[in-house]
């Protein structure tokens, strides 16, 4: 009976030279690689996630400053009623800059929802939100062009017997 040989475990059969080594190294690069796959798609999966939670807030705000608006021009309207068509009606009122990190603008429309009915919209240019509440008035509003939030005026025009929103000092 002729003796077993071993087979060299630290060289390889074909080239002789040792790879006992490379299993270490290349586990390493491995679970590296792995690693950044998994973090990459949690990052990019939390990204949508915030972007859709930045939505809603701002949406929310909107809807808040929006309502806040309608009241202030409700109430500019009833002391142009109290008072009559020659009144001096004046109203500033200060609104955040930004909602959201973002700028936003504030504007006066007409309304489906009949004659004595406006519309204040607001919109935000970043997340992309356009929020509209409409009120009621026995006064006209003037529809006027986008203005910044901020310092807003509400005043009666007694020549043209209407209510209008600009921004303020």
């Amino acid at each position: 009976m002729t003796p077993r040989t071993r087979p060299n475990r630290t060289s390889s059969p074909s080239t002789g030279h040792h790879d006992r080594a490379v299993s270490t190294p290349l586990g390493y690069v491995l679970t590296l690689a792995i690693t950044t796959v998994l973090i990459s798609g949690l990052l990019i999966a939390m990204g949508g996630f915030v972007d859709g939670q930045r939505e809603r807030v701002v949406r929310s705000e909107l809807e808040v400053l929006g309502e806040q608006v309608a009241a202030d021009v409700s109430a500019a309207d009833r002391l142009v009623v109290a008072g009559g068509t020659d009144t001096d009606v004046r109203a500033s009122f200060r609104l955040p800059e930004r909602v959201g990190g973002s700028a936003y603008t504030v504007e006066l429309t007409d309304s489906d929802a009949g004659d004595d009915a406006a519309t204040v919209t607001l919109h935000s240019a970043d997340p992309e939100v356009t929020v509209e509440v409409t009120f009621r008035t026995r006064t006209d509003v003037q529809v006027g062009a986008p203005v910044q939030g901020g310092n807003l005026v509400v005043e009666y025009d007694e020549t043209d017997s209407h209510l209008e929103v600009h921004a303020g000092d």
